[in-house]
């Protein structure tokens, strides 16, 4: 046991490395992701004792991929992540069998929009939202939408505003390949890929965030973003018609495993470092299955000695097993809205990991999450043991954000109630109020009617004057939610 001991101390402690050299590993590529590795990099950034620095460029698949492949030999990224695999071009440029497809999470994929439906749900079918993209169908009262949705009820005319992404977007591949798929009559092969000539008249919106500024900030504007960034913002859902004909969400078909079953009949190959193109996840059957489902992968190079520093080689590995780990993956179901990769692709993509040539002075990073004594202060440690007062602070308010949450919601239903009274109010002060035929009040009902009316008209405005503190208090106590999480 000594003698183990030592020789994993000998190994921790054997590389030297000067004050001032910071181990650097850095990605890029699709956004849809980019929170859940973001999380993970501030952990292990934190739990480490040297200086380690990475980072993730969240600025889409396309370019991500390009960046991958960069001059053909040496990337310009130590790795990058997409929504689609690399295309069949890409690959084929590539060394033979030099690069392996790690398949990491499930997504979906959902159109959102803010059309004021109050509380009914929007349908849409494939043909319908190919023809509001390609600005065929302009108004939200279209006759197309309202067979769809009888219970719409819109004022007056609402124009449709179609934002869409722009650069090279997974999102965008994602939904083009699923409206052609579906709809081939309306939606053509020309418009389908991560960049494709949009109709005029669109709104071009930079990444997931900037997608969700644009369909808030116009009222009657669809959009399309991964389900977890859309409900993450409160959005509304698009009710999608699958290919079983069912109108569905995307929360339904998470919560019912339609993800995971979109997976089922994918065509997967039998190699990570075989051509991935020809994978489909779209517009799969099943009553719960999602139509639009993307894999979220990463793609490396089997051989990572092209990064100069061994300890930064090495410390890829360990960021990408632990994308896999159980200890961290469930992060990015609950809080971000993906599905974790199981069974055989994942011992496949752990196998894949272990296998990639690193040099061979290159360390050994190892995860410390019982105390492991004197071992657990090499120098190629994550510590589980380590952390940050911000990240303590972050955490403990995790359980106050959720009793504001919970007060935002009684005080909305006291709000609800409230406006309820307020009406019965109102309708008690002008029965209260009469006059007879020549518009003469009589004396004694005069007296008994100003009285009674006084007292209501206070009452009402009592009622209004809290509903008022109400929704005052709500505002204030959703800024601070905001505030907390740093949104």
């Amino acid at each position: 046991m000594k003698f183990s001991i030592a020789a994993t101390l000998l190994s921790l402690f054997a590389h030297s490395v000067a004050a001032d050299e910071v181990i650097g590993l850095h990605g890029s590529g699709t956004t849809n992701p980019s929170k859940c590795y973001w999380h993970l990099m501030d952990l292990m950034q934190t739990q480490t004792k040297l200086p380690v620095k990475m980072t993730y460029r969240g600025i889409g698949s396309s370019t991500g991929q390009a960046e991958f492949i960069g001059n053909g030999t040496l990337s310009d990224n130590d790795f990058a992540s997409g929504d689609i695999p690399l295309t069949a071009d890409n690959y084929a440029a590539l060394p033979a069998n030099s690069v392996i497809h790690l398949p990491i999470m499930l997504g979906a994929i959902s159109f959102f929009h803010s059309v004021p439906t109050g509380e009914s749900q929007l349908n849409l079918t494939p043909c319908v939202l190919a023809k509001i993209f390609k600005r065929e169908i302009t108004d939200w009262t279209s006759s197309e939408i309202k067979e769809l949705n009888p219970n719409l009820q819109l004022s007056s005319s609402l124009p449709i505003t179609v934002a869409r992404r722009v650069l090279g977007s997974s999102s965008t591949a994602s939904i083009t390949a699923y409206l052609q798929n579906a709809c081939p009559d309306v939606w053509p092969e020309e418009l389908v890929g991560s960049t494709i000539d949009w109709p005029e008249g669109t709104e071009e919106c930079e990444g997931s965030a900037a997608m969700t500024e644009c369909i808030v900030s116009k009222e009657g504007t669809i959009g399309y973003i991964d389900s977890g960034h859309g409900h993450a913002e409160g959005l509304q859902e698009i009710e999608l018609r699958n290919a079983d004909n069912v109108y569905i969400n995307s929360k339904e078909a998470i919560a019912n495993g339609g993800v995971t079953a979109a997976a089922l009949n994918a065509g997967f190959p039998d190699s990570l470092d075989a051509d991935f193109s020809s994978v489909n996840l779209l517009n799969q059957p099943g009553e719960n299955t999602w139509p639009i489902v993307a894999m979220t992968y990463i793609y490396v190079r089997k051989d990572l000695t092209f990064i100069p520093n061994p300890a930064a080689q090495t410390l890829l590995k360990t960021f990408l097993k632990q994308l896999y780990a159980d200890e961290f993956i469930p992060i990015c179901e609950t809080d971000f809205g993906f599905v974790r990769v199981t069974g055989d692709l994942r011992n496949m993509s752990l196998a894949a990991i272990d296998s990639l040539v690193v040099s061979s002075d290159a360390p050994e990073w190892i995860i410390e999450t019982d105390t492991l004594s004197r071992v657990g202060q090499g120098n190629y440690v994550i510590s589980t043991k380590r952390d940050s007062y911000s990240e303590v602070e972050q955490n403990d308010a995790v359980g106050d954000i959720a009793a504001l949450s919970a007060l935002i919601a009684e005080l909305e239903a006291k709000v609800e109630s409230m406006q309820g009274t307020i009406a019965e109010l109102s309708e008690t002060t002008m029965t209260h109020t009469h006059s007879d035929e020549t518009g003469a009040v009589e004396a004694d009902a005069e007296y008994l009617d100003i009285e009674s009316g006084d007292d209501t008209q206070v009452k009402t405005a009592l009622a209004l004057a809290s509903v008022s503190f109400i929704l005052w208090m709500a505002t204030i106590i959703g800024v601070l939610v905001k505030y907390t999480l740093h949104v």
